[in-house]
């Protein structure tokens, strides 16, 4: 990054050294106006034709029953056509590229800071022309996958917080304060994490459950069992919905199933199991 010099190579060297800094904008206004824009001229061409058509109707013309007319005739309504269809085309075109910007992921807080603080203490580009990073709702990030997670951003404040050393290539991006952490090693340890917690929430709610049913054998433990699975499936939920990116139908679904565990769990295991041994 140092090496590149000061001004647009430099800034666009920063943005293309990490896939997490690959944040532009949206610009969702110029996008509402043009849309506005051209939905308002294809109004005008629509209340053309229905005019056209009307005084085709009051005249009880072909036109309105058959293409097959003289050029004469058809030409009028085939140029309208031609605009219409011309109008519509950039429309579409312009809502389809619309909705692509929409599905784009928005930028984690942590690689907006990044980002934005690179801008305002660099300075690569005059004032003016950095302004736009100021802009943060209207910021997408090109980075393909999910989103950084609760976890994720954690990891990286503990990161900078105790100084950790970046690996010597990520090193050898730039000689200056910028420091640059492996992505692929933070997603390891994160996925470690993460699969530490599952297991936690399944080993031990099994291990509770079984020492209360076979060891406390009275209509209080059934209760205490209820409310332990009740307490794990919520804690299961806000483990997925806090360190990772999964979505409202996937936690439900993933509450639902591991719920489902520890109920068939609670039914097989019970003190006659117990003393049938």
């Amino acid at each position: 990054v140092d090496n590149a010099p000061r001004g647009y190579p430099s800034l666009a060297t920063f943005l293309d050294s990490d896939e997490n800094f690959m944040i532009y904008r949206r610009f969702g206004y110029l996008q509402a106006r043009l849309l506005l824009d051209k939905q308002d001229e294809m109004r005008k061409l629509e209340k053309k034709l229905e005019e056209m058509d009307s005084e085709d109707f009051e005249n009880k013309s072909k036109r309105l029953i058959t293409r097959d007319l003289k050029k004469r005739d058809a030409e009028p309504r085939q140029e309208l056509f031609k605009a219409i269809e011309e109008k519509f085309c950039e429309y579409s075109n312009i809502l389809t590229a619309a909705q692509t910007l929409m599905a784009f992921n928005r930028p984690a807080a942590s690689d907006y800071k990044s980002v934005a603080n690179y801008v305002r203490n660099k300075e690569p580009v005059v004032e003016e022309e950095r302004q736009w990073i100021y802009l943060k709702e209207d910021m997408i990030t090109l980075r393909a996958g999910r989103e950084h997670a609760l976890l994720d951003d954690g990891i990286e404040r503990l990161f900078r917080l105790f100084h950790c050393r970046a690996i010597k290539e990520t090193q050898m991006k730039s000689h200056g304060e910028e420091v640059y952490y492996t992505r692929s090693r933070i997603d390891f340890l994160v996925n470690g994490i993460i699969t530490v917690m599952i297991l936690v929430l399944l080993v031990v709610p099994v291990y509770i459950l079984y020492h209360l049913i076979n060891d406390v054998d009275t209509s209080r433990a059934y209760a205490i069992c209820i409310g332990v699975l009740l307490v794990f499936t919520l804690a299961f939920s806000a483990v997925l919905s806090l360190f990772t990116r999964a979505k409202r139908h996937e936690i439900l679904a993933a509450a639902a199933a591991y719920c489902a565990v520890l109920v068939v769990f609670l039914g097989n295991v019970g003190p006659q199991s117990g003393r049938s041994h």
